[in-house]
């Protein structure tokens, strides 16, 4: 049988087998052929996958690749390390793209192991040196491979777990993605009420990243209406929100919301969101690198972060943007987020529209990335209840 073939048919196998599982008893039973040891290592994966999409393809493709050759110690994931093989060109060819077709949420754009603190040339054995973030999640990953290699415990039980809970997370997700629109015209909505929804969602304290996409998806929402009802905005384009996760100059930005002028074919204004952290003279000023061969109107930098502007560097912010006015002529605004919310507000004649875009699009993001992460969804969904 073509080795391709055969290893595209043990994915689909073990995760027909997770499904089924599911269907019976959402695969209690199964997850009870893991002692309590095997159990909390894979929960304590997956509660943080959304964060270690690397380490979930890498254990998948480790276990998949161990059922594909059993003679193969999985640990030794390159081909320079002594009876090694390529972990990279394995999860290239089968695991993402299998995580993409059935998990998109928790897939890697192209592989596990262009993750600094996975791609070093030591095999993952319980001491290996690489940097991962959360120790619990790292030490979860390698005791598993240890008890697939030193304990001879099956890979088959742990893959099939491991997609069992995977599955579980994607339709805990979908759940959440799929429930009917929030009404928010029957509530009593100010805009002092929406401005401290906001704060709370922004400011809650999350396990997990992501809370710093929100103020930029509140702008957003914001400018989608402003855009349609104010007329300076006439002939004007919102673009599309991009990856939160692309640097700047990578990605040819100047900032996280950007406007342009259909006419002219030129960014006609853009903001750059700043999330608990203090505007000070080297934002400012990379800001203004950003924009210095651009014909742009103006420019917006926002924080939640109060003041919004570093203590002591009020002068040097203020000369800053006086040159750039001065020399190239763009309008640099250095603003609260809030407080600029709070008079956008006042220009829009329903206030539930906003709310209604706000809870659409962090769904939107929640399903198009793991950058905004179940919790936040869950978080927005208890406070709108208390509206």
């Amino acid at each position: 049988m073509n080795n391709n073939k055969h290893i595209n048919q043990i994915l689909e196998k073990f995760y027909k087998a997770a499904i089924k599982e599911i269907k019976k008893d959402n695969g209690e039973m199964f997850l009870k052929k893991l002692n309590d040891n095997q159990q909390n290592w894979l929960f304590r994966i997956i509660s943080n996958a959304e964060s270690f999409k690397a380490i979930v393809t890498v254990l998948a493709t480790s276990l998949v690749k161990k059922i594909e050759n059993p003679k193969q110690d999985i640990r030794y994931h390159k081909n320079e390390l002594k009876g090694g093989y390529s972990g990279r060109t394995f999860d290239t060819k089968f695991i993402t793209p299998f995580f993409k077709k059935y998990f998109p949420r928790f897939s890697m754009k192209e592989s596990g192991w262009l993750t600094r603190s996975i791609e070093q040339p030591h095999p993952f054995t319980i001491k290996f040196p690489g940097k991962i973030r959360n120790k619990d999640v790292k030490q979860a990953f390698l005791q598993i491979l240890y008890d697939v290699e030193e304990n001879k415990v099956y890979p088959e039980n742990y893959l099939t777990a491991l997609l069992i809970l995977l599955a579980r997370e994607i339709i805990r997700s979908n759940s959440l993605l799929l429930k009917n629109k929030l009404n928010f015209q029957k509530k009593n909505l100010t805009i002092n009420l929406i401005t401290e929804s906001l704060k709370e969602h922004f400011f809650t304290k999350y396990k997990n990243a992501g809370a710093s996409r929100l103020p930029v998806i509140a702008i957003y929402s914001i400018y989608e209406i402003l855009l349609r009802d104010i007329a300076r905005y006439k002939g004007k384009k919102l673009l599309p929100l991009k990856s939160h996760v692309a640097s700047d100059i990578k990605a040819k930005e100047i900032g996280d919301v950007e406007i342009i002028d259909e006419k002219r074919k030129s960014i006609f204004e853009g903001v750059e969101i700043k999330h608990g952290i203090p505007i000070d003279f080297f934002i400012v000023r990379d800001a203004c690198e950003k924009i210095k061969d651009i014909p742009i109107e103006r420019y917006y930098i926002l924080t939640t972060a109060e003041p919004n502007i570093k203590k002591g560097e009020e002068q040097k912010v203020l000369r800053i943007v006086n040159d750039i006015r001065k020399n190239h002529g763009c309008e640099i605004v250095v603003n609260g987020l809030i407080y600029s919310l709070k008079y956008y507000l006042r220009l829009v004649q329903n206030l539930d529209e906003f709310m209604t875009r706000y809870s659409k699009n962090i769904k939107i993001e929640a399903s198009v990335s793991t950058v905004v992460k179940i919790e936040h969804l869950e978080k927005w969904n208890e406070i709108v209840k208390r509206c």
